[in-house]
């Protein structure tokens, strides 16, 4: 007889392939200037995503303690993983070009929240698995926020000429280092903000983490001895 976890397992590691999968749709949508919003095959993959999310969360809600609690606590999630661009192409939805704007990076962000708390899902049972996490948590985060700067500043940006250019400006930001590469677009500036802060939030923990190994080796050293 097959158990809860055994699903949710089965669940988490299916939405981590296709959040997976995803990520290398829209890179390559990225890298051939390609709007990857407007494809039908990155449409479909977002939306059995989004399916498989829901499922996912609605067993989530389930297993829940106080599964209204835990509904509340999520909603945003909930909201996130709607398959909104989906929709609209069915219903033949218009959208402003400000709305547009905004939907068409929910996938982004989506993916994101996703891949990150499904591989805490996987890696927190293991050992070092927060570190892990956090490490998965920074560089997906320096990924993402290079290609929605490469998008955003590619043709008005002087400054920006490929997708490497950002993803070496993300870097340099997210490590506080500093790059000769400027944002000019207004969403631009609030990833570099959210850049130095990730960096700055997240950095220290490797810190902590090998000053904690390193006092752990000399304690058992010393009880040995």
């Amino acid at each position: 007889m097959i158990n809860k976890q055994s699903v949710q397992l089965a669940l988490h590691l299916s939405a981590f392939v296709l959040s997976l999968l995803l990520v290398i749709s829209i890179s390559i949508d990225t890298f051939a200037g390609t709007p990857f919003y407007n494809d039908t095959n990155y449409l479909d993959l977002q939306f059995w995503i989004c399916i498989l999310l829901i499922i996912l969360f609605s067993i989530e809600v389930y297993n829940a303690e106080h599964s209204w609690q835990y509904f509340g606590n999520h909603f945003l999630f909930l909201l996130l993983i709607i398959p909104y661009l989906t929709l609209f192409d069915w219903f033949d939805v218009t959208l402003s070009s400000e709305m547009e704007f905004l939907f068409r990076f929910i996938p982004l962000i989506r993916g994101y929240i996703a891949f990150t708390i499904i591989a805490y899902g996987l890696l927190r049972d293991l050992t070092a698995g927060l570190l892990i996490t956090y490490i998965v948590i920074l560089f997906s985060f320096i990924y993402y926020s290079s290609l929605i700067f490469y998008v955003l500043e590619a043709n008005v940006n002087p400054m920006v000429h490929n997708f490497w250019d950002c993803l070496w400006y993300s870097c340099m930001t997210a490590t506080t280092a500093g790059c000769s590469i400027q944002a000019v677009t207004t969403v631009g500036k609030v990833i570099s903000v959210l850049l130095s802060l990730s960096g700055m939030m997240l950095l220290p923990v490797f810190t902590v983490y090998l000053t904690d190994i390193i006092r752990t080796g000399h304690i058992t050293k010393n009880s040995e001895t």
